[in-house]
């Protein structure tokens, strides 16, 4: 930190999880198809048969584009996916981090020191209540809060 500038430093103000939130999972046939695109480590083909969930991308987008507030999108699906999701969400319209967890308990651990995040949405009240206070669920059908 010099002369008092801390913005290399400084990370994000709210957090979200990609996997039921910002997409939903393939069902049916399309399962099948993702998978074997996951097995053999084409994340980009993987990522296409997986269904936008529009509320919760819109306000990532309006989070990060239009208020200006530092977010990271948190994925416990494979480190080698962390780049395709990143391309994914810029296609879309937003140009945030992108961050790997192996499960949702190393990134409790990792948020337990972690104080500059305030909110992390997740889509399911267990992983909530894993995460702990600073967590809020929403659903994939809503936008989440007004800022």
């Amino acid at each position: 930190m010099e002369g008092g500038n801390i913005s290399q430093s400084s990370r994000s103000g709210q957090a979200c999880i990609f996997e039921d939130l910002i997409v939903s999972r393939p069902t049916g046939a399309t399962l099948i198809k993702s998978k074997y695109y996951e097995k053999t480590g084409d994340w980009k083909s993987a990522l296409k048969l997986w269904r936008p969930n529009d509320l919760p991308l819109k306000s990532l987008i309006d989070s990060v584009e239009r208020l200006h507030i530092s977010t990271e999108v948190i994925t416990f699906l494979n480190a080698d996916a962390v780049e395709p999701i990143y391309q994914w969400l810029v296609r879309k319209g937003v140009m945030t981090n992108v961050e790997y967890y192996e499960s949702i308990e190393d990134y409790s651990m990792d948020l337990r020191y972690n104080r500059s995040i305030t909110t992390v949405y997740v889509a399911k009240q267990e992983d909530a209540l894993i995460l702990g206070p600073r967590s809020t669920v929403v659903s994939p059908t809503t936008e989440w809060g007004r800022f």
